[in-house]
């Protein structure tokens, strides 16, 4: 009696590993080069279309810092410089001036974009949001996070605009965003500023916006002697409020 569900178990185990063996295995990914001209033409084949999302809304906002860098086309910048925004943001983002700044810049135009990243909602797949660097000054580097917006698989994207509550930082970068499960958005947020070391901003990034929470992890950074500006930077995750 001791002996017969063993003999079983051996049996199974033998055909279990006899099914496993004959599991048909992937295939590899496909392999080779292309041409440039088949690459072009894999976009029609394919029905894919390219849509700048960024060009579909004039953006602005006011600065922390205002340099004018004056570098031109010879330089490799075809629009460089700060160019003021003259009442031309068609996105309705306040363009400043800001409580989280402490100084009253002008508000200028945003021109220049880079590292961009975007999430769909696993709510609706029609919903996307992506993040991108939001610069009024390429040459400079001089920018805050942007977001925009599409509630039609990307077609157009009616939202978008700076993300607000960051302005005192000079720069803001690294854009990384995530939907949960239940479609609220959130962006994970790497402003920097240049400040005295002697001064622990604490929840100057922190503040609450418009929609939505911030929560923030502050670090002061100080040089060997706690007398000079040092760089300072925080890692901040925001929560953005949907409609």
């Amino acid at each position: 009696m001791r002996i017969r569900p063993l003999a079983h178990a051996v049996v199974l185990a033998a055909a279990l590993a006899g099914s496993a063996a004959a599991a048909p295995q992937p295939l590899p990914p496909p392999q080779g080069t292309q041409s440039a001209s088949a690459f072009a033409a894999s976009y029609g084949t394919a029905g894919v279309t390219n849509v700048s999302a960024t060009s579909q809304r004039v953006s602005c906002y006011a600065p922390e810092l205002a340099v004018e860098w004056k570098l031109g086309p010879a330089d490799g910048y075809l629009d460089g410089g700060l160019s003021p925004c003259g009442g031309a943001a068609a996105t309705g983002e306040d363009v400043g001036p800001y409580a989280t700044q402490d100084v009253a810049n002008p508000p200028m135009r945003v021109k220049d974009h880079s590292e961009s990243d975007i999430r769909a909602d696993p709510t609706n797949p029609n919903h996307l949001i992506g993040q991108v660097k939001w610069a009024v000054d390429g040459e400079g580097y001089n920018h805050l996070l942007g977001f925009y917006e599409s509630f039609d698989d990307g077609a157009t994207w009616s939202t978008q605009g700076h993300v607000p509550g960051y302005e005192g930082s000079v720069d803001n970068t690294d854009p990384v965003g995530a939907f949960d499960p239940w479609g609220n958005f959130y962006s994970a947020l790497h402003p920097s500023c240049f400040c005295d070391s002697t001064t622990f901003i604490g929840d100057y990034f922190g503040l609450a916006f418009a929609g939505g929470y911030a929560y923030t992890t502050s670090v002061s950074t100080f040089n060997h002697t706690g007398e000079n500006p040092f760089f300072h930077q925080q890692q901040v995750v925001a929560r953005l409020g949907m409609p």
